[in-house]
């Protein structure tokens, strides 16, 4: 075992492992992807491709490629929260993605998160639902604005899912 550790000493050999450059360049092509997807759904220059980028989204079912996006994107997130209702997938195995979105101090990413959420046609994991509404009702507590009907109507959409 000892005679392997020094084949994989930098200072010894160089050590190419087999197959990784097909997996940087796959990285990069999903990197890629991102970028253009973002750029597509938040420039104002794209809006005519809007509508044809969400039909290829939802035919593609590419809802884990615009989660991505959104964790990847910090501007204009509000935007690709909002493609993801107006891409028609459904998003119910991202719930407590979107519970934490919906409990984001940015009104307009609050809104679409919540948006998303209603839309979510289930099956529901019965804990993660529970804890959902656990989160919101201790956020609820925290706030003294409009956000707090947001949040109110959020837990009541939540326990539609139990």
């Amino acid at each position: 075992m000892e005679d392997f550790k020094k084949y994989f000493d930098n200072k010894e050999y160089v050590t190419k492992i087999v197959g990784a450059e097909e997996e940087e360049a796959n990285l990069t092509i999903a990197n890629d992807k991102i970028t253009s997807l973002i750029q597509l759904l938040t420039l104002s220059e794209n809006r005519d491709f809007k509508e044809e980028t969400l039909l290829i989204l939802k035919k593609e079912k590419a809802g884990d490629l615009l989660i991505t996006a959104i964790k990847k994107t910090k501007k204009n997130k509000h935007i690709l929260v909002a493609a993801c209702w107006e891409s028609e997938i459904d998003f119910s195995k991202h719930l407590p993605f979107f519970i934490a979105l919906a409990l984001d101090t940015d009104y307009l990413v609050s809104l679409e998160a919540i948006t998303v959420i209603s839309t979510m046609a289930g099956p529901f994991n019965p804990n993660e639902v529970n804890e959902a509404i656990q989160s919101v009702k201790e956020e609820q507590k925290k706030l003294n604005s409009e956000r707090v009907v947001l949040l109110n109507d959020l837990a009541v959409t939540l326990e539609g899912f139990l």
